[in-house]
């Protein structure tokens, strides 16, 4: 995936340059998982999400700051919730879920859901508790998954949605090597008011 430094360096200044003009990008700053090996990309492991994960899970489920950025998680969680959307999850054939770890320690999860299996293409979703944030977890967890969808999913492209006002998110993302692909004009309703959201996506490099 990596790109030599010539290029790599080209490929950089052209997704800071798109961002730069994106037009909204100038505001405030799952069961079927256990069949995959343990994944391992810098300093974060990737576990297959379990059903003993639950604590972990619950240790940021609820944290509003958090959530802040979630449209269907907007009132706090009870532990029979989550467990009962974790074993929906497991269940799924169209998801891949993780728990992300640096050795032992829990960090957060990243996942790989509504996968379209014709299409080769799934949503990325990764969430790092808020102890762990500003360590660069997120971007590890996000190469390892990446690394995972290509190699062991055969999936060929990546979505996702951001709130268009989460530019650090959006300037994340573009280092990462996603691209913008449009706006979702009042796509969430969070906190009182209507959000719209930018679709990014990153596409399997050809081989």
């Amino acid at each position: 995936m990596h790109l030599p430094s010539a290029a790599g360096n080209l490929a950089t200044r052209a997704r800071r340059r798109a961002f730069a003009r994106w037009p909204f990008a100038t505001l405030a700053r799952p069961a079927a998982a256990s069949r995959y090996h343990h994944a391992m990309s810098d300093d974060v492991r990737l576990e297959p999400l379990s059903l003993s994960h639950l604590d972990h899970v619950m240790s940021w489920v609820n944290d509003h700051e958090v959530l802040q950025y979630f449209a269907n998680r907007q009132s706090d969680i009870t532990r029979a919730d989550e467990e009962r959307y974790l074993a929906s999850l497991l269940a799924s054939p169209n998801d891949r879920a993780f728990s992300v770890f640096s050795g032992e320690r829990y960090l957060g999860q990243v996942s790989i859901n509504q996968i379209y299996w014709p299409a080769k293409n799934g949503r990325l979703f990764v969430v790092v508790k808020k102890s762990e944030q500003g360590n660069g977890f997120g971007p590890a967890a996000i190469r390892a998954v990446t690394k995972l969808a290509w190699e062991q999913l055969g999936l060929h492209k990546l979505w996702l949605i951001v709130r268009k006002d989460n530019r650090r998110a959006q300037a994340m993302y573009l280092q990462l090597g996603f691209d913008f692909e449009g706006v979702l004009l009042d796509e969430y309703f969070v906190g009182g008011r209507f959000h719209d959201m930018v679709r990014m996506s990153l596409r399997r490099p050809a081989r």
